[in-house]
């Protein structure tokens, strides 16, 4: 009996974070699928490559004609948000799955559409949790993270820090 994996879409940045965390392999590791919309990959990542990220078991997911018309839809009354981060969200709102980002716009409209957002630091405790990375791997990386210009909630950041460093 084949037992089915819990799946994920995932905005760029969530990448993007896991890669200056020196981590990104890691992630792919967790027993979930990750998926992400086929026109963020093409046209999205370059650091890190989507080439590379789907070596890594990316699942890239193309957006049908009805799914862009929403995606229009929806920039119309939202501009600030990246069109291409819109496409992320539809594709979780209409998958029924939960959408990782960091992008705060993202997570507000997401709000609005009712789909459940995490962001890179529940990522990166799902990880130490299951195991992925080990606590002090992860304080490595959240440090990186934050050196090489990740925007994340320093409160936060400095709860799991501690509570990472303490184990």
């Amino acid at each position: 009996m084949k037992v089915s994996r819990s799946r994920f879409i995932v905005d760029s940045n969530i990448l993007i974070d896991l890669h200056r965390g020196d981590i990104v392999k890691e992630f792919f590791s967790l027993p979930y699928d990750f998926i992400a919309p086929d026109v963020l990959i093409a046209d999205e990542l370059q650091i890190p490559a989507g080439d590379y990220l789907l070596s890594l078991g990316l699942i890239s997911n193309e957006m049908s004609g009805d799914q862009v018309s929403v995606v229009h839809k929806i920039l119309e009354h939202n501009q600030a948000i990246g069109y291409k981060d819109i496409f992320a969200l539809v594709l979780a709102s209409d998958l029924g799955l939960i959408l990782l980002t960091g992008d705060r716009r993202l997570r507000q409209l997401s709000d609005k559409h009712r789909v459940v957002v995490h962001g890179t630091l529940w990522v990166l405790n799902e990880m130490v949790k299951l195991c992925v990375v080990t606590n002090n791997q992860a304080c490595d990386a959240l440090r990186l993270m934050l050196t090489k210009g990740s925007r994340l909630p320093n409160s936060d950041c400095e709860r799991l820090l501690s509570i990472w460093g303490s184990k």
